[in-house]
């Protein structure tokens, strides 16, 4: 073959990562083409036209350019062999790679706003939020850098100093590096990359308040008391949550059509699973108290709900202790809250599907009414408090007893 191949960089003293290129030398003739790929010149050897082990994912690259070699020579060994013109114009059309060299480099920061427009577009409002709000965090990061990030900068190391960087708790930094994995995802499936570490980033447990629920004892306390109306419509919706286990975003789209023949039959906002609830009389009182009025349900946002949740819990006197649990960096901070000041509308759910099971209800019947698709879903929201697992544990005392007699 009568061609030179070299692999060189774009400009070798720039302090941040630049084009690497073939240059091809061809009887007399110098033509480049782009690897789609860059790298900061502290991480190129020139002398071997490879990147430095002290580069992360530095076989990645060196694999992919290798290969890019074998398919360029390949590639004017035909083309000599037939004798044939040799050009950039005729080696291009023939690389595959090539094609997608310009999807390759789009940035990530652009890619991920067009990942929200086209990804998110049938998701719920609440998902692209979390979207966007990730792409702000990661904005932020990227400026902190005083420089662009590629593809292949989302290392094991990039995990670290995000997570550093976000100074987050646990719970927290999970929901983010998980809706960033999602969009790595997306954009390796769509071709605009070929890095796999993100597959490897670990996403914290949750801990702490998302776990908290309401006793069934609170719960009947919450519903004897004659709340100022502006509480009242709150509580009313927030006990049917109780009854139920919807969602926020269910219980405010709910309406007489979804509830026929003892049932509620909606489809969740969320998730667009199919669900079918049995009405228990607590519930049919609450919504014979607006329907049967020609009332809808209680309409208020999610967060101005939320703040009237605490005020209504503490003037009911919900105030026992409870110990909220946060992890950082796999270090526990415990701080000790009074039940009211853990109020939420989810905390309605988590109320349900714990009360349900400490009462006896099969586990799997549970998992189909609420819409969980599998056990491990449910798992986070069961939580037994103690006096419960000192009643359980005292069966097993019981039966001994039983037995010896």
């Amino acid at each position: 073959m009568g061609a030179k191949l070299n692999l060189n960089l774009d400009k070798v003293t720039a302090s941040k990562p630049v084009a690497v290129f073939h240059s091809i030398h061809y009887k007399g003739n110098r033509f480049r083409i782009s690897t789609g790929q860059a790298i900061d010149p502290i991480y190129w050897d020139k002398d071997k036209q490879q990147v430095k082990r002290k580069r992360e994912n530095y076989k990645y690259f060196n694999d992919l350019f290798k290969k890019q070699v074998n398919d360029i020579e390949r590639i004017i060994l035909k083309l000599e062999q037939t004798g044939r013109q040799i050009n950039k114009e005729i080696i291009v059309a023939q690389l595959e790679w090539n094609h997608s060299i310009e999807a390759k480099e789009v940035k990530p920061i652009p890619l991920f706003e067009k990942f929200i427009n086209d990804y998110g577009s049938d998701r719920a409002p609440r998902t692209v939020k979390g979207y966007t709000t990730t792409l702000a965090y990661l904005k932020k990061y990227v400026n902190s850098l005083s420089e662009n990030i590629s593809f292949n900068d989302f290392s094991e190391s990039f995990y670290k100093r995000f997570r550093d960087f976000l100074g987050m708790y646990d719970n927290s930094f999970g929901f983010y590096i998980k809706n960033l994995k999602i969009f790595l995802n997306w954009a390796k499936e769509k071709g605009y990359h070929d890095n796999d570490t993100f597959r490897k980033w670990k996403i914290p447990n949750e801990d702490g308040k998302d776990h908290f629920f309401l006793k069934y004892d609170e719960i009947l306390l919450l519903s004897k008391i004659d709340f100022e109306p502006r509480l009242q419509k709150v509580i009313d919706l927030f006990l049917i949550g109780c009854y139920c286990g919807l969602r926020y975003s269910d219980l405010v789209s709910l309406n007489p059509i979804h509830v026929q023949n003892g049932m509620i039959t909606k489809v969740a906002v969320k998730t667009n699973q199919y669900l079918k609830i049995p009405v228990i009389p607590e519930l049919q009182q609450l919504f014979s108290k607006y329907w049967q009025n020609k009332m809808s349900l209680p309409q208020i946002s999610n967060q101005k709900g939320n703040e009237y949740l605490k005020e209504a819990a503490k003037l009911a006197g919900i105030n026992r202790q409870f110990n909220y649990i946060q992890k950082k960096n796999k270090k526990a901070e415990e701080t000790t809250y009074e039940a009211w000041q853990m109020m939420s509308w989810h905390v309605a759910r988590h109320s349900f599907i714990t009360n349900c099971i400490q009462l006896g209800v099969p586990i799997e019947v549970v998992r189909r009414i609420v819409g969980h698709t599998s056990f491990q879903t449910m798992k986070k929201y069961i939580q037994n408090d103690d006096e419960f697992n000192k009643i359980e544990m005292m069966k097993l005392s019981r039966m001994r007893i039983n037995k010896a007699l």
